[in-house]
Order: C-alpha cells, then sequence, then structure tokens
C-alpha cells in the first residue's frame, strides 16, 4: 500500500528499459571504480616501498594517493550502509528511486579523481 502512495505521488513510471539501463550504469561504475581501487592500492604499496628512499615529491604523492583511498573507502562504505538500509537516519526508509543513479555518479567522478592521481604519478614516474 505504501508503494501504491509513492508511486501516485511520483508520477513517474519508470519503464524496464529505463531501470535496465540504470542498473547496467550502476553496474559498470561498480567494476570500473573496484578496478580503479586496486591500481590506487597498488600505486600505494609500490609508493610506500620507494618513499623512505626518495624524495619528499614522492611522499607528497603518497600522501594525496592515501587520502584519496580513505576518502573513497568511507564513499564506499557509505553507499553500502545506504543500498542496504543499516544507516540509521534511514532505517525504516525504502531505497529512493534515484538512488542507482546517484551512486553511480559519485562512482564515476571517484574513477575520475583515482584516474587522475593514478596519471599523476605515472607520468612523473616517466619523467
Amino acid at each position: 500500500m505504501n508503494q501504491e502512495k509513492s508511486t501516485a505521488l511520483s508520477g513517474y513510471d519508470v519503464s524496464t528499459e529505463e531501470v535496465q539501463s540504470l542498473i547496467m550504469k550502476w553496474a559498470k561504475a561498480t567494476e570500473a571504480f573496484h578496478y580503479r581501487y586496486a591500481k590506487l592500492d597498488k600505486a600505494i604499496t609500490s609508493l610506500q616501498k620507494t618513499a623512505r628512499r626518495h624524495s619528499t615529491t614522492n611522499r607528497t604523492q603518497l600522501r594525496r594517493l592515501l587520502e584519496l583511498r580513505q576518502y573513497s573507502t568511507d564513499v564506499l562504505m557509505t553507499l553500502l550502509l545506504d543500498m542496504s538500509g543499516q544507516r540509521p537516519e534511514r532505517s525504516a526508509q525504502p531505497s529512493k528511486p534515484g538512488q542507482l543513479h546517484s551512486h553511480a555518479c559519485l562512482l564515476d567522478e571517484l574513477n575520475r579523481k583515482i584516474d587522475a592521481e593514478l596519471i599523476s604519478i605515472t607520468t612523473v614516474a616517466q619523467a
């Protein structure tokens, strides 16, 4: 009955194609995020091994990467809690219709940030 009320209030019925497209966008963004997170983790490990032997530039890069990894971890945990409905302030509320879209966009943004950092490290390493 609550679902009928929310459908009536929104006035917009989502088509099957739109739902499938949204799910695919979310799945691709999630997969890309996991791939980039793994690359970020490898870059951090590599810089940690060489940080003692090299300049403060490497240490600065390492610090930026560690902050990005922590931020990414925090965002991912928030998204997971949001999807599971375990967040205290949302415990009785079902998922919002645009939730997958918002999560996909946030993951895409994180992917761009990680790419930018990894490219800057690759560029410095090649120089």
